[in-house]
């Protein structure tokens, strides 16, 4: 290929950010032309899906038939409550917030066609790939391709399988790796053959498996090395320099899609691992759907409409698609929110809502205002541009003593195996630019309800001066740390208001009413575990907690908690 750029066709199974971000990376090499992108948009006919039943039933009896049932209501519940915010409009905002977003919109940056190509292994797809004249082919979570495909490109077709080959061909990534107790996980890019992951391989990764690691972790870590190994082996194919090792004669088995039993036996082997199962999500939603559809929702609204002053604090820490956990959102969760605050509420900037409580003025009931704490810099990256695109003002409360550090907040460190980025001081100048608003959040993220005063005093009015410093800005607001009832004590409190800050905000759950005080205003912690339609019902404090208390205190002998 000397002296021309080698021409690529990707071959899809899915259309979703992860796929987008790994043809975005390779198009970016001055030695690639990518001319195509063909997505496998075929359902599996009947008599197929009733092999893989059968298969199924085999393998795990009659309750799979149950817990398939169980799934498919869920999906359904999940798809009517999706209705409550139109989803065209979540799509819209992300769109706006990330222009490139999207495969239309990936195709046009670099000049590429995108086909929907039914089954990839028949004729019509066979035919546009042959179409399109691809020196290589590109396979990217697809359904197990044909040599009458995979061999249509000149060079063939190589395969980004997110497993050690050949110890862990087959499916799905990550899994079995934690259910043997691996030290570690790897990507392979190999040739596609006849077999099932069993290629010559032109490139290997190995990344470690954390304490702390899930599935889903480890799979987005494998996402991201796999992006990185599958741009290098296509330069080099495109250089010339691959060498291709073949794969040894082995009696590893495929992996498989595990069973319901292996699922529940690795997720006692990983206690950190929260798992919310089909029964109790569908049950959850069930419960939102009645509320919502049955008029109790609407009939709570009308009547604190116009009357007693009332508003909310929506508290976020991080915003990104590499954790999932009670202290993130997905970007496309965050989109979500942002629409069902514009259909539903009125988001009011953190700086306003203050003034009218402490002047005791009237405050809307739908009043929310949007808050971020700690260091994290996907509030500027992830957060702060679909804020912008949505004209949500938000205000990000900064431990001033992580910025432009590799410093790791302890309960990330304890909890979690990702490493968060920090945010650094040009971040911090740039989200005003955005709507978002800076405020203090200590020095170091200590629990002012157990160091000394003076540490306190120290951490609360160094915090400010150090942020003031790095934005010349003015910083009047401050948030407690771990800000439970048992973090705040009345002296820190009397601190902070002599420190000169103009509020004080914690994170115990809680709505602002008459009685709020400017040093005492509550916020409520929320994350992806919230679809739109629970963050509406957690907006009217009417929460599964709230309702399971109040059945209980309707139950004979029960009491309220």
């Amino acid at each position: 290929m000397a002296g021309a750029r080698l021409k690529v066709a990707f071959l899809i199974g899915r259309d979703d950010d992860g796929t987008q971000a790994l043809i975005d990376r390779v198009c970016q090499s001055p030695l690639i032309e990518t001319v195509a992108v063909l997505m496998d948009t075929a359902q599996d006919p009947p008599a197929r899906r009733w092999k893989n039943l059968k298969r199924n039933l085999r393998r795990e009896g009659w309750p799979y038939v149950f817990h398939r049932l169980v799934t498919a209501l869920r999906e359904k519940l999940e798809a009517i409550a999706d209705r409550v915010i139109p989803a065209a409009e979540v799509e819209d905002l992300l769109s706006r917030a990330f222009p490139g977003r999207g495969m239309r919109r990936l195709a046009l940056k670099h000049g590429f066609h995108v086909f929907e190509a039914g089954n990839l292994n028949g004729p019509p797809a066979i035919d546009r790939l042959r179409s399109v004249d691809a020196d290589l082919g590109i396979v990217l979570g697809t359904r197990i391709l044909k040599r009458a495909i995979f061999s249509v490109p000149r060079e063939g077709c190589i395969n980004l399988h997110k497993g050690k080959v050949p110890e862990y061909r087959g499916m799905p990534p990550g899994f079995w790796e934690l259910y043997d107790g691996a030290e570690s996980a790897g990507v392979t890019i190999h040739r596609v053959d006849d077999g099932l992951d069993t290629g010559d391989v032109l490139g290997t990764a190995t990344i470690p498996i954390h304490p702390k690691e899930t599935p889903e972790s480890l799979r987005r870590k494998l996402d991201a090395e796999g992006l990185r190994l599958m741009a290098a082996v296509v330069e080099s194919l495109a250089r010339g320099t691959a060498a291709a090792q073949p794969q040894p004669k082995t009696a590893y088995p495929a992996r498989t899609r595990p069973t319901r039993a292996q699922t529940l036996e690795l997720a006692r082997k990983l206690p950190h691992w929260r798992r919310l199962t089909d029964g109790r999500q569908a049950m959850k939603t069930a419960v939102w759907l009645a509320i919502y559809y049955g008029g109790f929702y609407s009939l709570i609204r009308s009547l604190r409409k116009g009357k007693k002053t009332r508003g909310a604090v929506l508290l976020y820490h991080r915003v990104n698609d590499v954790s999932r956990d009670v202290l993130t959102a997905s970007t496309h969760r965050f989109a979500e929110h942002l629409v069902t605050l514009r259909h539903y509420y009125h988001p009011i900037a953190t700086e306003k809502m203050v003034e009218r409580i402490g002047a005791h003025a009237w405050l809307e009931p739908t009043s929310v205002a949007v808050h971020f704490d700690d260091c994290y810099r996907d509030v500027r990256t992830c957060a702060a541009p679909l804020l912008a695109a949505a004209g949500v003002p938000g205000t990000a409360f900064v431990s001033s003593g992580f910025v432009d550090t590799d410093r790791v907040f302890r309960h990330d460190e304890e909890k979690y195996p990702h490493r968060f980025e920090n945010f650094q001081k040009k971040d911090l100048c740039e989200l005003p630019e955005f709507g978002v608003s800076v405020a203090a959040h200590t020095v170091n993220h200590v629990d002012l309800g157990i160091v000394s005063l003076e540490q306190a005093r120290v951490e609360v009015v160094e915090s400010a001066r150090q942020l003031e410093r790095m934005i010349a800005k003015p910083v009047e607001m401050f948030s407690f740390p771990f800000g439970r009832l048992d973090n705040i004590r009345e002296e820190v409190r009397e601190l902070v208001s002599a420190a000169g800050y103009c509020a004080l905000f914690s994170a115990h759950g809680g709505f602002i009413g008459e009685q709020t005080s400017v040093f005492d205003i509550p916020r409520i912690g929320v994350s992806s575990d919230h679809s739109p339609l629970a963050l509406m019902m957690e907006l009217e404090g009417i929460s599964m907690k709230q309702l399971k208390s109040l059945l209980r205190s309707l139950l004979p002998g029960g009491k309220s908690r």
